[in-house]
């Protein structure tokens, strides 16, 4: 909560080095300063005649008329007094370094006035707060509080150019993330800064819908890239999958429409026809689509020279996921695919798997993930099994050039000579 205390009474109780640093935040924030303390530090003279003082002991009374109170002394009983005389009145109070006993805390702040940032532990981790306002601090622009200012002097005629709130947000998220608004802003010209804006005011009431597709990746929200994230949270309609974790949904923002369009065992289905209908009927309409899918924006692995797809025209998921880290020029038929991470044995003979030339399946949407030796019929037995020359089945994979699997020396008698 951000209180505007301009022109409003606060008590500040106490008057050592650390009331003094209170008091430069309540002075910065134009309140009407009373300061009760029998002595003050000597750094209260940069601020002479900006407060009153009262040299002498805290009462209950000095509390008649404020807004709030704050509890910087050295002393516990008076702290605690401050505290309870607060309460009883209905006031918010601070006690330095007492977060029980604290209505109101102050935060670390990165002012970039108008704009202002405050962090926060609730008085567990100070310090911790310190360092994160030290990194912020270097992210922040200095400039930032003069692009409030500029944005301040157009919002009114943002008001009567464009009549919705939905149409105000396009306009203003469009014009910050500009690199021109950027540029001009950085060289100081502030004056050609509000020109722009005034131009991309005009032409913003013929904005279109628009479409963008955003892989949400394996599911770990701190995967996600900037790009993404930034159109995720800008979306106004957000089309999603099954594989979207919950932990990136809560990224959209509240006000946003989501709309489920992904493929689920026991459920019903949007078919993608379906999906694509919608993407269209809701960017025509002037909104920003999301199509968020699970994995990658889109699921391609393209088919370079050397590298075998599922059929003519296709490509494999199995593959694809399968076979990262083989060099490229491996060529492998479409019936010895074994994925690592779906079949562990790694001297599987080729020909104790079922159904040679069909590809394996991999377990859908919701299904019951099969077990590894299941999933291609495996016998280990006779994986391990010494071939009738007494030579022991092994697995390679020969040059680009050449399709065969080798399995002994006279496996293949036109194959290639080892």
């Amino acid at each position: 909560m951000f209180a505007k205390l301009e022109g409003r009474a606060v008590l500040l109780v106490g008057g050592g080095e650390v009331a003094l640093r209170k008091a430069r935040l309540l002075l910065a924030a134009g309140s009407r300063l009373t300061l009760v303390a029998p002595a003050l530090d000597a750094g209260f003279a940069e601020f002479a005649g900006r407060f009153t003082h009262l040299a002498e002991a805290f009462r209950p009374d000095h509390l008649d008329g404020q807004l709030l109170a704050v509890a910087a002394t050295d002393n516990l009983a008076v702290n605690a007094l401050v505290y309870q005389s607060a309460n009883q009145r209905g006031l918010f109070v601070n006690v330095v370094d007492d977060p029980k006993r604290s209505s109101f805390i102050f935060p670390s702040i990165i002012d970039r006035s108008p704009v202002m940032v405050a962090v926060s532990s609730g008085g567990k981790a100070p310090v911790l707060v310190r360092l994160l306002r030290e990194r912020l601090e270097s992210l922040l622009p200095a400039h930032l509080g003069g692009l409030a200012e500029l944005s301040g002097r157009i919002r009114e005629r943002a008001k009567r150019a464009l009549t919705t709130l939905v149409a105000r947000r396009r306009f203003w998220e469009r014009a910050y993330a500009s690199n021109t608004l950027g540029g001009l802003i950085e060289k100081g010209e502030w004056d050609q800064a509000e020109a722009w804006l005034d131009d991309e005011l005009t032409q913003s009431g013929r904005a279109a819908g628009e479409v963008v597709l955003v892989g949400a990746g394996p599911g770990d929200a701190g995967l996600l890239t900037l790009k993404g994230l930034q159109q995720i949270q800008q979306a106004e309609v957000v089309l999603y999958d099954q594989l979207v974790s919950p932990e990136i949904l809560n990224l959209v923002r509240r006000d946003a429409t989501l709309v489920s369009v992904g493929k689920k065992a026991g459920a019903h289905s949007v078919p993608q026809e379906e999906t694509n209908r919608l993407l269209v009927e809701y960017a025509k309409a002037g909104h920003r689509v999301v199509r968020l899918n699970g994995g990658g924006s889109l699921h391609v692995w393209p088919r370079r020279r050397g590298v075998a797809g599922a059929g003519r025209g296709g490509h494999s998921l199995l593959r694809g996921a399968g076979h990262h880290g083989r060099r490229r020029g491996h060529r492998l038929r479409r019936h010895s695919a074994h994925p690592p991470r779906l079949c562990p044995e790694r001297h599987l003979h080729h020909r104790s798997l079922p159904g040679r030339g069909q590809p394996a399946r991999l377990a859908g949407p919701g299904r019951r993930q099969p077990d590894p030796g299941h999933l291609h019929g495996a016998d280990e037995k006779r994986a391990h099994r010494p071939a009738a020359d007494g030579t022991r089945p092994r697995r390679r994979y020969p040059h680009r050039h050449h399709r065969a699997w080798h399995h002994g020396p006279s496996a293949h008698p036109g194959g290639p000579a080892r």
